[in-house]
């Protein structure tokens, strides 16, 4: 009997002793909420409505001079030491680019600072400039609005500049912001 209780006294130690050595836990998972959105868009196009149109020009006989067309409209003028001479104003524009896409919605433009016209192995490096490279389509949010951008741009005519037709693709990109 007295094995008996001291076994018992004994699993009572353990017992109490196994109690203590139990670990506590506290809450051990958590879990939060994010929401998930969109917003849809009209896709975004670039139509080139006019073309940048220098006309012809009578290239100088002494010195060289910069044929320039304005951004803003159809005029042409001519620069510098040389004496080239515009043969007639037929031809000369400035180029326009409709951009169309989402209404409200802000868009940014590029404009290449160059672009090469050639006529044969003959090239003209020409300079451009534009009305502007950023703004917002016209109207809102659910129908299409629109974005003009007006491109005009000058050359170097010199004295030994070869005579042809020349010609080069001005590429204008748009983009969403």
């Amino acid at each position: 009997m007295k094995t008996a209780l001291k076994i018992a006294a004994g699993l009572g130690a353990i017992s109490a002793l196994s109690g203590l050595a139990s670990t506590a836990y506290a809450q051990n998972t958590a879990s939060a909420t994010a929401t998930g959105s969109a917003t849809i868009v009209q896709s975004i196009s670039v139509t080139a409505s006019s073309n940048l149109g220098f006309g012809t020009i009578v290239k100088p006989t002494t010195g060289a001079s910069t044929i320039s067309v304005s951004s803003t409209g159809n005029s042409r003028s001519i620069t510098g030491g040389g004496n080239a001479v515009g043969a007639n104003g037929a031809g000369v524009s400035s180029a326009s680019f409709l951009v169309q896409g989402e209404g409200g919605s802000a868009i940014s433009v590029t404009v290449p600072t160059t672009f090469n016209m050639t006529s044969g192995t003959d090239s003209l490096v020409v300079t451009t400039t534009s009305t502007t490279t950023a703004g917002n389509l016209s109207g809102s949010i659910g129908a299409q609005g629109s974005f003009t951008v007006g491109v005009g741009g000058s050359f170097p005519l010199a004295t030994n500049t070869a005579s042809g037709a020349y010609s080069g693709n001005l590429v204008v990109t748009a983009q969403y912001n």
